[in-house]
């Protein structure tokens, strides 16, 4: 045998990737979701006093630039080639100015609580827009996830049908920015992206506020002066709801691939209606908790299982 054969034969195989987060990551993954999951309320005490596109211009601007001056202080540049600048513009359009307004919209129409339920359709979109369009061959586990997505949705919409609980347009809004949330992701992975990912962050959600606050000028001026606590409200969904919290998830995605780091953060929602019910004084009973538990089985079923980690 060969020294190179040798050398070959010996050569140390990479290490798989981890399974399960350290315990550094276990703090930043639980602040993560209390972040995550106290957006929508605090969402909702802004678009209590301003329209929802005044909030959502406001957050996406102001957020994506402290994003890349977070990415500037990780020492990550922020050019982006030839290729990056054609699709930046697509990305951003769906992933940030598509999310945020029709997002905003629905906070505007029912429960924080609600919001964030219907929010987490979004990996059930994803696998119709793969099965259909990138004709990924589906499994019956996703079908039934998709059936259980489809149950919480039912009920979503019942509730609000009624007038006193809130309004189904609210959950139409967001099934929209669901949907074009996953048309964004599909438009991520295919693009062959050389910058980091946290500066494609920062760009989509500044670019695409601009537009939002463009149009947000008419209604800013001509609104009554919202208080201090609704601004607070708006300025936490900008520099936590997307600044931190993105910033904590891509330290978290360091530690373990993306598709763990997603199982884990299933608790936004559940965050979203208990802080909902506490502090806003929105109704929790049994149809908000089904459908908190029908979307929960349903997204983890179109989640990679770690074991099958790639």
């Amino acid at each position: 045998m060969t020294g190179s054969n040798r050398q070959a034969e010996f050569r140390p195989e990479s290490p798989p990737e981890p399974t399960r987060l350290p315990a550094r990551g276990l703090f930043l993954l639980i602040l993560l979701t209390l972040i995550w999951g106290s957006n929508w309320p605090f969402a909702k005490v802004a678009v209590q006093e301003m329209p929802a596109i005044v909030m959502r211009g406001y957050s996406g601007t102001a957020g994506g630039a402290l994003v890349l001056v977070l990415a500037l202080l990780a020492g990550q540049s922020l050019r982006l080639n030839t290729t990056e600048w054609r699709w930046i513009l697509p990305t951003a359009f769906f992933n940030a100015t598509l999310w945020l307004y029709f997002s905003g919209l629905s906070v505007s129409y029912i429960s924080a609580g609600h919001t964030a339920v219907a929010a987490y359709t979004m990996p059930l979109w994803l696998f119709l827009i793969s099965t259909i369009f990138l004709r990924e061959p589906p499994t019956l586990s996703k079908w039934i996830g998709l059936a259980l997505a489809t149950g919480a949705i039912a009920i979503l919409l019942f509730r609000n049908f009624d007038p006193t609980t809130g309004d189904w347009r609210g959950v139409a809004a967001m099934l929209v920015a669901a949907l074009s949330w996953a048309v964004g992701t599909v438009l991520m992975k295919k693009i062959p992206w050389r910058a980091p990912t946290l500066v494609l962050v920062g760009w989509q959600f500044f670019l695409g506020g601009i537009p939002l606050t463009i149009l947000a000028i008419p209604a800013f001026t001509s609104m009554e002066a919202a208080s201090v606590l609704a601004w607070s409200g708006a300025t936490y969904s900008a520099f936590m709801g997307v600044s931190a919290a993105y910033w904590l998830w891509f330290k978290i995605v360091d530690m373990v691939p993306a598709s763990i780091a997603s199982i884990s953060v299933l608790a936004v929602p559940a965050v979203s209606l208990v802080l909902g019910a506490v502090v806003l004084d929105e109704t929790l009973g049994w149809m908000e908790v089904a459908a908190l538990l029908l979307i929960i089985g349903g997204v983890s079923t179109v989640l990679p299982r770690p074991g099958r980690v790639n």
